[in-house]
C-alpha cells in the first residue's frame, strides 16, 4: 500500500510526504556491495576449507597405500568371464540322450547399488537393484558355446536362490527379500525356457492355495519347507517325490518306505576335538540313510549313539583332514575340502575318496581351484575359514564333479581322475 499523501491548496504542484521515509539510492547500493563481498569471502573460505580437508584426506590415504607397499589389499582374485552376464548363482549338469551333457547355469544379472534411506527416527543402508533379473543359460562345455538363454525379471534383490533338476525340469527356489516374494520358477532343462512360475506351482498343490510367504531349502535331502499366508510353517515339499507332506514326520515315513536293506554313508569326526578330522564309514539301514542323513553323519565316531539307528561306524584311515568338510557324496565318491594348515592363513585342498574302499582317488591343490578359496584373514577378514565355507558347494553328476563358489563360478572335474575339464567364472558379485 502506498504511503498517505496530503496536497495543500497553496502548493498544488508539489507533494509533501506526511509519513514514510524516502530511501537513499546510494545507501542501498553500498549495502548491496557489502553483502556481495561477504558472500564472496564466505565462498572463498568454504572452498579453501574443503580443498584443505580433501587434500589432507588424500595425503593420508596415499600414505596408507605407501605403507602397504607391495602387499595385496585383498588376497585372491575373482576373474570375469565375458561369455556370461551377471554373478554366478548355481549350475547343474543336464543329461542329453545320444549326446554329451550340457550345463544349466544361472546368473544374477541385476544392477545393484547401495541405497540409504533417512526419515525422522529412522536410518538404514542396504543393497538395492535396478533391472533386477536372473539369466538362465544352456552351455555346452565341449564346444564352449552358449546354446540359449532366458531372462527372468524380479521386483527386487534376489538374495538367495537354489537349483534342482528332476525329470528334464530345473526348479529354482527363491527366498523372499524386500519386494521379491518367495517363489518357484520351473525351466525346461535343455532349452532354459521358463515353463511356469509361482502361481502355477501353487495351483498344483492345494496345501499352498493361501499363498507362499517364505521358503527354506534343505539341499541334503532335496526338500523345501514352505510357510503360507494362512499360518502354516511345516509344509514339506519333496523334489524327488514331487509331493507335499504336512510335516517332517510324514515325509520321513514316506521315504523310509521306499528303501530296503543296508547301505553306507560317510562322516567326519575329530578324535581329539580339534581341527583335525578323520573320515568314518557308517553302515546303517538304507531307510535311515535317506531320512536321518545329517544325524548319522553327526554321530560318525559315536557308536553308542548310532545304536539307536541300528548303525555302526569305522574309521577308514589315519589320514587327518584339517577342518575337513564332506561337501558331497554318492555310492561311488566322497568329496572333501580341507585346509593345508590351521590358522589365519591357509590354502584349500579338494579330495575325492572312493566310497567303496575308503581310499583316496585324487586330490586337487589350491592352484587349480578358485583363487578366492584361499584363507588369509590377516589381509581380508572376509576370507576367513568360517565366512567362506558355506559359499562352497559341490555336486556329483555321474562322471562329472562340479565345484561351485557363490558369486564366483563353477569348475568341472572328472570324477575318476580329478582332471580339471573346464571352468566358468561370470562377473563376481559385489566386485
Amino acid at each position: 500500500m502506498e504511503p498517505q499523501h496530503n496536497y495543500p491548496s497553496y502548493n498544488a504542484g508539489f507533494q509533501q510526504q506526511v509519513y514514510g521515509r524516502k530511501r537513499s539510492k546510494k545507501g542501498c547500493f553500498a549495502a548491496g556491495i557489502i553483502i556481495v563481498l561477504l558472500i564472496i569471502s564466505g565462498s572463498l573460505f568454504l572452498a579453501y576449507f574443503i580443498y584443505n580437508k580433501t587434500n589432507n584426506t588424500l595425503e593420508e590415504i596415499t600414505e596408507k597405500f605407501r605403507k602397504i607397499g607391495g602387499k595385496e589389499k585383498f588376497v585372491g582374485s575373482r576373474n570375469e568371464d565375458s561369455r556370461f552376464t551377471g554373478a554366478f548363482v548355481d549350475a547343474l549338469e543336464v543329461p542329453v540322450p545320444g549326446s554329451t551333457p550340457v550345463i544349466f547355469l544361472l546368473t544374477d544379472a541385476s544392477r545393484t547399488y547401495i541405497e540409504t534411506k533417512k526419515r525422522p527416527g529412522y536410518y538404514s543402508t542396504g543393497a538395492a537393484c535396478i533391472d533386477c533379473k536372473t539369466i538362465a543359460y544352456i552351455y555346452d562345455p565341449i564346444s564352449d558355446k552358449i546354446i540359449t538363454n532366458t531372462d527372468v525379471k524380479f521386483p527386487d534383490i534376489i538374495s538367495s536362490t537354489e537349483l534342482f533338476i528332476k525329470d528334464d525340469r530345473v526348479y529354482q527356489f527363491t527366498k523372499a527379500y524386500g519386494e521379491t516374494p518367495a517363489g518357484v520358477n520351473i525351466y525346461d532343462s535343455r532349452t532354459a525356457k521358463l515353463l511356469s512360475e509361482t502361481t502355477d506351482f501353487i495351483s498344483a498343490y492345494p496345501e499352498l492355495s493361501a499363498g507362499i510367504t517364505e521358503l527354506n531349502v534343505r539341499a541334503e535331502n532335496k526338500t523345501v519347507n514352505f510357510e503360507t499366508k494362512d499360518g502354516r510353517k511345516k509344509i514339506i515339499y519333496s523334489i524327488e517325490l514331487q509331493k507335499i507332506f504336512k510335516d517332517d514326520k510324514s515325509f520321513r515315513t514316506a521315504i523310509e518306505s521306499t528303501a530296503e536293506g543296508e547301505g553306507y554313508i560317510y562322516g567326519m569326526a575329530s578324535e581329539d576335538n580339534d581341527s583335525r578330522k578323520q573320515l568314518h564309514k557308517i553302515t546303517a539301514p538304507a531307510k535311515y540313510i535317506l531320512s536321518q542323513r545329517s544325524i548319522l553323519m553327526s554321530y560318525a565316531d559315536r557308536n553308542n549313539m548310532l545304536k539307536s539307528y541300528s548303525a555302526h561306524s569305522v574309521r577308514v584311515s589315519d589320514k587327518n583332514y584339517i577342518e575337513g568338510i564332506i561337501y558331497a557324496q554318492d555310492e561311488n565318491n566322497v568329496l572333501i575340502i580341507s585346509l593345508t594348515a590351521a590358522g589365519k592363513k591357509s590354502e584349500r585342498i579338494f579330495t575325492c575318496v572312493d566310497a567303496g574302499t575308503g581310499t583316496e582317488k585324487w586330490s586337487v591343490q589350491q592352484n587349480d581351484l578358485f583363487d578366492y578359496m584361499k584363507i588369509d584373514e590377516e589381509q581380508n577378514s572376509a576370507q576367513s575359514f568360517f565366512s567362506t565355507k558355506d559359499k562352497i558347494t559341490v555336486s556329483i553328476h555321474g562322471a562329472l564333479v562340479l565345484l561351485k563358489l557363490k558369486g564366483d563360478g563353477v569348475i568341472g572335474f572328472d570324477s575318476e581322475t580329478g582332471r580339471k575339464m573346464w571352468s566358468i567364472q561370470p562377473a563376481p558379485a559385489g566386485f
